[in-house]
């Protein structure tokens, strides 16, 4: 499998599920500081998502370059990876207008969750096709916690306090983005 025609076909997936997702962001017809306060919860759904795509691009490209092998359990499980992720704008358009909605909620988190854990399936495939190759960073235990550990509170918050939803993946995405940093590789 040639990876870069994988990396090229994913990269322009990612660029088009990180920008449809602007979208839900609307012109109001009158502006005025109530109008574009109205729009927080979407804006911060959108800076959330945004984020978690942003951060899951990068860990996808660490986890490509240390792969000289592609098998089709890879391709296979990207493809899956992908598919999880073209569902996150429509679970940031559901709990950006209704964040009140436990559902709304529930449907977020579990879609997030399913992309993530799909990632970790990618790069168990990846190390196992590559022995050389390195775990990724979200694969180490502390982003590990960072991760699942958000999507259990960020689940049970759903059923509770759907709005806390948004604030508490912020949190944990900026989590991330830090641990990011402190396993710093240059790409």
């Amino acid at each position: 499998m040639d990876k870069n025609r994988i990396i090229a076909l994913t990269d322009g997936i990612v660029a088009i599920a990180a920008t449809i997702m602007v979208l839900e962001l609307q012109v109001p017809e009158k502006l005025s500081t109530a109008t574009l306060l109205g729009q927080w919860p979407v804006l911060l759904a959108y800076i959330v998502s945004f984020s978690q795509i942003y951060l899951a691009w990068r860990s996808h490209h660490n986890a490509f370059q240390k792969a000289d092998v592609i098998s089709t359990r890879t391709f296979l499980i990207n493809g899956i990876w992908l598919f999880f992720q073209t569902l996150v704008p429509f679970g940031t358009g559901l709990i950006g207008r209704f964040t009140q909605s436990s559902l709304a909620a529930v449907i977020y988190v579990m879609m997030v969750f399913l992309w993530t854990l799909t990632f970790q399936f990618l790069d168990w495939s990846i190390v196992k096709d590559n022995p050389v190759a390195e775990k990724d960073e979200v694969m180490y235990p502390v982003a590990r916690l960072i991760l699942f550990g958000g999507y259990d509170v960020a689940f049970a918050v759903a059923f509770v306090q759907a709005n806390l939803v948004l604030p508490i993946m912020l949190l944990f995405t900026i989590l991330m983005g830090l641990q990011a940093i402190h396993h710093q590789k240059a790409i």
